[in-house]
């Protein structure tokens, strides 16, 4: 003899349900994030997904002091323009939160808040790409030839390791 469940069991095993779906999208939210700022799985993060950062990083990194500050001025006074303010961003991330709290879960807000995001984003990269090309441009062939062996070199060496980390390892 089974019971019929009652209103309020339908409402405790959804509650617990949902509660159990939104402990899930944490953990592999934190587990996607850490991936995400790390890397991936690999010693030095040599994983399948590369931070945003470590596509541009070299680059920079192998620019002399001068050319860094060069370039860091640049992206400082044109990238204004590409780049949205933290009200904007806020806004932005509010809209998202509003949709994805949504019910029915509002995929086209969603969408639209990623490509805004994703727009800004590109606006952003491309005043940084301008800005190298410009002081990579302006270099002699002898600076370029330089610039070109600090780059490999940095290419060669992977991405630096953290303070503190030893082998991959945190010192004792």
């Amino acid at each position: 003899m089974t019971q019929d469940p009652t209103p309020r069991r339908k409402r405790l095993m959804r509650v617990a349900l949902g509660l159990s779906l939104a402990l899930n999208v944490m953990i592999l939210g934190a587990l996607g994030g850490a991936m995400w700022r790390h890397g991936g799985p690999g010693p030095h993060g040599g994983g399948d997904l590369p931070g945003l950062r470590s596509y541009a990083s070299p680059y920079v990194q192998a620019l002399p002091p001068e050319a860094r500050r060069g370039l860091h001025g640049k992206m400082r006074t044109s990238g204004k323009a590409h780049h949205l303010d933290r009200e904007a961003r806020r806004a932005l991330y509010d809209e998202m939160l509003a949709a994805l709290r949504a019910e029915p879960f509002q995929a086209d807000v969603a969408a639209a808040v990623l490509a805004a995001q994703g727009e800004a984003a590109a606006g952003v990269q491309q005043v940084a790409h301008d800005a190298w090309l410009a002081e990579v441009s302006a270099m002699d062939a002898a600076a370029r030839q330089d610039y070109a062996d600090k780059l490999q070199q940095r290419l060669e060496a992977g991405p630096p390791r953290k303070k503190g980390k030893r082998d991959g390892r945190p010192e004792r």
